[in-house]
């Protein structure tokens, strides 16, 4: 309980003691699908939902997980650059899937660096340009170093940017089966429908017996569904950036 509360504290006060924001004033607005960590059904299941209606989305990934002991849920090489082909983002977790608050911040920039350094030994000319905290962990410092490095990073905390967002602490929604029914996150996407802000979903696994942290495709195809019906861009966190940042939405 006591570590919850301090990790609390710590995210509270570098989003209170820092941040960059950015003023969302879109004419339609925007949903964004992410995917953290990324297990194989996430870019099998997930990256086949999307293509199917013609739509991209964002894997944040932390370099050390692919390849894992399981192979049912890990990653690999070919993974990424199936992705990458059929125009998905790769985002940034840390290298070692590390809880940023629980180590000095030379570690955890350190941790982070590495995972852009081992991406280019697999994709070159890759550059990771969007950040997720893993755990949705944060500290002032790493806060401000993600800041000078990247163009964005997607926190935890629940809710659709609109107005002064700040885009170092992005909101979400979670797709979370076991936590939230469709009709929730149907609720949500309505919401943004009528303030034309950017919504960003997030999940883990997308499989048949998803953990708490997933959903079935069942479910995430009928939220891109929603998306597809509603008539919502759906765009990359980088391409909804790239829109916003240039007035073009």
């Amino acid at each position: 309980m006591m570590k919850r509360y301090i990790k609390y504290i710590r995210r509270k006060w570098a989003n209170i003691s820092f941040s960059r924001n950015i003023d969302i004033q879109l004419r339609e607005p925007i949903v964004s699908f992410t995917f953290d960590d990324a297990p194989i059904s996430a870019f099998v299941n997930g990256g086949r939902i999307l293509k199917k209606y013609s739509v991209s989305g964002t894997f944040y990934i932390s370099l050390s997980l692919m390849g894992g002991e399981d192979p049912s849920t890990r990653f690999t090489e070919q993974h990424l650059k199936d992705s990458i082909a059929a125009h998905n983002e790769i985002g940034c977790h840390t290298y070692g899937h590390t809880e940023l608050y629980k180590v000095p911040f030379l570690d955890g920039k350190a941790d982070i660096e590495k995972n852009q350094e081992e991406i280019k030994k697999i994709i070159p000319n890759l550059t990771l340009h969007n950040f997720s905290y893993p755990f949705g962990s944060q500290t002032q410092p790493i806060k401000r170093f993600i800041g000078e490095r990247f163009k964005s990073a997607r926190g935890i905390e629940e809710g659709i940017n609109n107005e002064h967002a700040d885009v170092l602490n992005l909101k979400t929604v979670k797709l979370y089966e076991k936590r939230h029914p469709l009709d929730y996150i149907f609720q949500k996407i309505r919401e943004v429908k009528q303030n034309n802000g950017w919504l960003i979903f997030y999940t883990h696994d997308v499989q048949d017996d998803p953990t708490e942290w997933g959903c079935t495709p069942t479910y995430f195809e009928a939220v891109v569904q929603k998306c597809a019906e509603e008539k919502i861009k759906v765009l990359t966190v980088n391409n909804a950036l790239n829109q916003i940042e240039n007035g073009e939405t």
